[in-house]
């Protein structure tokens, strides 16, 4: 008989995926609507979803510590956990990079970025929901291959975002800004790469 487990382990990383969403989402919404004067807030509320997934991080190790036989092995699900909790953080970093650098307008190249981060990590989220059923690969490795799929895409957003920004200004500061915020966009995408590899890696561990 399967042993029951105090902590819903595939719960928790549901959670802390759809806290991966919900950041990205911020950083789209404030990129394609942007107000200067909206950021202060916008950058609070992004800070309070960061502490929120940050608690449940904690909650994951704190409760792997204590298990005798998780559901998978015991270094996979922390990894995925952390690398879950990398995806809002790395929403963050974006945000923060804006607010930091006092960017007063958005490019329509950092709006499109922000727009494949969003797809990214909702298609992390619907592979994320279906890993409680992590043996079904019929089932999971589509949702894990959309993920690839858009962090290809978005590393070509990338590649001529940049180029488009250096052929067409010679400002450093305005070089300096947008390299680094492009770069943290990109970073969104990898991230749920890495995420979804981990994944699949336990995937096939269990076939």
């Amino acid at each position: 008989m399967q042993r029951a487990h105090k902590q819903d382990y595939f719960q928790t990383l549901e959670r802390q995926s759809a806290y991966g969403v919900q950041a990205s989402q911020i950083v789209r919404d404030f990129l394609t609507d942007f107000d200067a004067f909206r950021m202060p807030g916008t950058v609070r509320e992004m800070h309070r979803i960061e502490q929120e997934a940050d608690s449940l991080r904690r909650e994951m190790t704190e409760a792997l510590s204590r298990e005798f036989l998780p559901p998978i092995e015991r270094e996979d699900l922390l990894a995925l956990s952390m690398g879950l909790d990398d995806v809002t953080d790395a929403a963050e970093d974006t945000l923060r990079h804006l607010y930091m650098f006092n960017v007063e307008s958005a490019t329509s190249d950092a709006a499109e970025l922000a727009d494949a981060a969003l797809s990214c990590c909702g298609a992390l989220h619907r592979a994320v929901c279906a890993f409680r059923e992590f043996k079904k690969i019929d089932k999971l490795r589509p949702l894990l291959l959309t993920v690839h799929e858009w962090e290809s895409k978005s590393d070509a957003l990338y590649t001529e975002s940049v180029r488009r920004l250096y052929c067409g200004t010679n400002d450093p500061r305005r070089l300096l800004r947008w390299t680094q915020i492009y770069g943290n966009l990109e970073s969104c995408c990898d991230v749920c790469e890495r995420a979804a590899d981990l994944m699949e890696t336990v995937m096939f561990k269990n076939a």
